[in-house]
This record gives C-alpha cells, sequence and structure tokens, in this order.
C-alpha cells in the first residue's frame, strides 16, 4: 500500500506542477478585438484569457486530463475498497470508461466546432450542411450515450449495489476537484484542492 500512496504523491505532484504552468498561460492577456469590428468580443471579461488554446496548451490539456486519469485510478481503490483482487479486475473497465468518455468527448468537440464555423457572422449559410452537421451531432451523442451505458454496465457488473452507488459519488468528487484545480490555475494559486 505504501508504493500506492508514493505513486497517488506523484501523480498528484505532476498535475500540480501542470496547473502551476499552466496558469500562467491561462493568464495571458485578453484577446484583441474581432477583426474589423473593432470592439472586443461580447463574451470576453477581463482577465478571462485567450479565447481557444493554443496548440502548446492544448498539449498541457491533454496531459494534464491523462495525469487525472491516473490520479483517478489510484484513488478509485480506496474510495471503493476494493482488495487487489477485485481492483485488478477493476482498472480495465475503469481505464475503458475514461477512453470512452474521452473519445466521445473529442469528436462532440469537433463536431460543434464545425457547426460553429459553418454558422459563424462571416460565412455564407449553407443550411443542407448546417443540418447535415446537426443531424451527425444528434448521432454522435446517441452512440456516446448508448457506449457510456455499456462502460458503466461492465464496471457494475464488477461491483455490488453499494459500490456502484460509491463509485457514482466518487466520480462526482472527483469531477469537482478536477474543475477546482482547473479555476486554481486560472487564478494562478499553486497547490490541490
Amino acid at each position: 500500500m505504501r508504493t500506492h500512496t508514493l505513486r497517488a504523491i506523484v501523480v498528484v505532484a505532476g498535475i500540480a506542477a501542470l496547473m502551476a504552468g499552466a496558469g500562467g498561460d491561462a493568464r495571458a492577456q485578453d484577446p484583441p478585438p474581432a477583426a474589423g469590428t473593432g470592439r472586443a468580443r461580447p463574451d470576453a471579461r477581463p482577465g478571462q484569457g485567450r479565447a481557444a488554446a493554443q496548440p502548446g496548451d492544448q498539449l498541457d490539456i491533454v496531459e494534464l486530463q491523462r495525469l487525472f486519469d491516473a490520479y483517478t485510478v489510484m484513488q478509485a481503490q480506496e474510495a471503493l475498497q476494493l482488495d487487489d483482487a477485485q481492483f485488478v479486475q477493476f482498472l480495465p473497465k475503469l481505464k475503458a470508461l475514461q477512453e470512452t468518455r474521452r473519445r466521445n468527448e473529442v469528436a462532440r468537440v469537433r463536431l460543434v466546432a464545425e457547426l460553429g464555423r459553418l454558422t459563424a457572422p462571416s460565412a455564407a449559410i449553407d443550411e443542407a450542411a448546417v443540418r447535415e452537421r446537426l443531424r451527425a451531432l444528434q448521432e454522435h451523442e446517441r452512440r456516446s450515450a448508448a457506449e457510456l451505458r455499456s462502460a458503466y454496465d461492465a464496471l457494475d457488473q464488477l461491483l455490488d449495489v453499494r459500490r456502484q452507488a460509491r463509485f457514482r459519488v466518487f466520480e462526482q468528487n472527483m469531477e469537482r476537484r478536477k474543475l477546482q484545480l482547473m479555476l486554481r490555475a486560472r487564478r494562478g494559486a499553486p497547490g490541490l484542492p
């Protein structure tokens, strides 16, 4: 169990280091006014930072998510009180759930970005293309929900009803911690909640 705790400390330190490094990037100056408008974006707030992640930021976000997923995996064994034999069976199912969630989120972001491009104020509207992308988004959301349900079902088969409920609570708590980390990074505060 000491090795498990030491790995958790290393992962947490990695997350904290990434968040501290990302904090400086996230506090960058507000974006310049939109081209041709002479004024700032209407949704921009002082100190909000850039509108979109830069390529270097994307690597940090991907790395942060990977580290946080590893941290979640390590915390799950303790939170669900799984012995080593149970955890060996649980781990691939949890990783499959994480991968399913991540893959579907990336695809959804891509589809929504396409909708944004097609409906930008400066774009000539192609209603057929917009309808097709909306249908693709709806299909993706349907398929994504089914894949997530399947991944949860696979996990639930390994857990008794109490642990199934504890896992849902655990996931919610981990999501809250992740959001707190991101907020701290934007504010430049070091450390974890």
